[in-house]
């Protein structure tokens, strides 16, 4: 559908939003308007904090498997490769985001793109963001099995005000606690294991390499040289006794009967 900010149309889907913003189907109605001018495949609402991801809602006609990998991976400790998660903790605001415009350079190439992003998210991705407190933001993200179109992109932007206050608005709605999955994520479980095997600063390095983050992004992040963050690699590498980054990936992230046996 064609959008048009004066069509009676929008007007229409707003007021039903703000009629259902005490109600259960809030999250789905919103995702169905926003569904009237972009393909949405699938979608989540989340609060990012320091410490952890909070589910708020989920399509209730999920896939058993999708629901399953987000909860007992992602939520356990892949958000923290998600370039969503790293942009807002990096810094943390209110606002619409693409992952065109945030993810790292070799994100494609990534184990968490190859393993989950492809997999449960498929093709894109984009996220309203509303920061609740100096360390909570409320994001809803909305994947695609198509690539979203520049005219689409603005389009969201451009509804960004309706979208960010109607989230916001709904807070005040939302009082299940229970929701808050408090299971302990795998990645600081495994680098504590490590003890001291690797320092704080290579731990920093080994999650952005994750990422897909080069190592001259990486370097600008750290406030090190590349050559630096070379040195940390390899180190890395070899105090893990690995070769590669699917090994290195596997060593954090994947559930530990998933990993090949080694000789």
């Amino acid at each position: 559908m064609p959008f048009d900010l004066h069509s009676l149309a929008w007007h229409r889907s707003i007021g039903k939003l703000i009629m259902q913003l005490n109600r259960p189907e809030f999250w789905s109605s919103l995702v169905r308007t926003l569904n009237e001018y972009v393909q949405i495949d699938n979608w989540v609402v989340l609060i990012f904090s320091s410490q952890h991801v909070q589910v708020v809602s989920l399509p209730e006609v999920a896939d058993a498997e999708e629901i399953d990998a987000f909860t007992h991976r992602y939520v356990k400790g892949l958000y923290l490769l998600d370039p969503f998660y790293i942009a807002n903790r990096e810094n943390p605001q209110s606002g619409f985001f693409h992952l065109l415009d945030i993810a790292p350079e070799y994100f494609l190439e990534t184990e968490y793109y190859h393993q989950y992003f492809a997999q449960y998210i498929s093709m894109d991705e984009a996220q309203y963001n509303v920061q609740l407190d100096p360390d909570r933001t409320l994001c809803i993200s909305i994947g695609s099995k198509a690539r979203f179109s520049q005219e689409q992109i603005t389009m969201l932007d451009i509804i960004k005000p309706w979208v960010t206050a109607l989230m916001h608005q709904r807070m005040g709605f939302e009082i299940d606690e229970e929701k808050t999955l408090t299971e302990p994520p795998l990645w600081p479980e495994t680098v504590n294991q490590l003890g001291t095997q690797i320092t704080a600063r290579e731990s920093d390095v080994l999650r952005l390499l994750l990422s897909g983050f080069s190592n001259k992004e990486i370097a600008g992040k750290l406030s090190l040289s590349a050559e630096t963050i070379k040195v940390h690699r390899r180190n890395i590498y070899a105090k893990l006794n690995i070769k590669s980054q699917s090994e290195l990936f596997a060593r954090f992230f994947m559930p530990k009967q998933n990993i090949p046996a080694t000789n």
